[in-house]
């Protein structure tokens, strides 16, 4: 049989109750395909990560974030969706991101931003590094954020965070159901967090705006996706009643 993503391992990854941690570095901002996957069986344990040739040229712009080059993936081959299997759950740090990125596999999605954000209210920052930072402290943490920006580096940090997310929401780490319903009730973020708009009640922002951002942001957090795409629904609804 297949790993997550192509190569042999054992059947837990044909069990439906299984989730992987999921990171990808990309080739572009705009429209990104994967040039490195990296997942983490939450069950086993069991790490994966390859690199892959996107079939154009990488970025300039996201080579200064990631450090992959067009010689480190030359020759080899391109993302398929198609011929890897799997689970249930996809688990990520702003997980929809990556989740468009290997192409919107009918998964289920359990995002360690909102996790984290119900689980550590107290905390002031959620960026995945920031997240490690408050929760290890800064000498610790930067042990494992120096490997920010590599897919597997990453996934281990998200792995980390989504367990210390289930320690203190009082769960288990295999129950994704609890996880997934938490992190798609989360409540969604009522200000704009950036742009021309910043700070601005989402209520009040143009809709205009809304539905460009929808359109063109593609690694939003999943609270602010959420926030947006109610707004865009709302107008909608306001639209056919009139």
């Amino acid at each position: 049989m297949t790993d997550s993503f192509g190569t042999n391992t054992d059947d837990w990854l044909f069990m439906t109750d299984t989730a992987l941690i999921i990171d990808t570095e990309t080739d572009q901002g705009r429209d990104p395909r994967p040039i490195q996957v990296a997942t983490i069986n939450v069950a086993s344990g069991f790490e994966w990560m390859k690199y892959f040739n996107s079939g154009r040229p990488i970025s300039p712009i996201v080579i200064k974030v990631h450090g992959i080059t067009d010689d480190d993936v030359a020759g080899l081959e391109r993302f398929e969706l198609d011929e890897f299997d799997l689970p249930q759950y996809l688990i990520g740090h702003n997980v929809r991101f990556d989740w468009r990125v290997i192409g919107r596999p009918s998964a289920k999605l359990i995002c360690t931003v909102r996790l984290a954000r119900v689980a550590f209210p107290e905390w002031r920052y959620y960026g995945q590094s920031k997240c490690i930072e408050q929760l290890l402290g800064q000498e610790e943490a930067s042990k494992m954020t120096i490997a920010a920006h590599d897919a597997l580096g990453d996934a281990r940090m998200c792995y980390l965070l989504y367990q210390a997310c289930c320690e203190r929401l009082q769960i288990k780490p295999t129950d994704f159901e609890t996880a997934h319903q938490i992190s798609n009730t989360a409540n969604p973020v009522a200000k704009m967090p950036f742009g021309k708009y910043k700070g601005k009640l989402i209520k009040e922002v143009p809709i205009g705006y809304v539905k460009w951002m929808l359109g063109n942001i593609h690694n939003m957090t999943p609270s602010l996706h959420s926030a947006l795409t109610k707004r865009l629904k709302a107008e909608e609804a306001n639209s056919i009643k009139e």
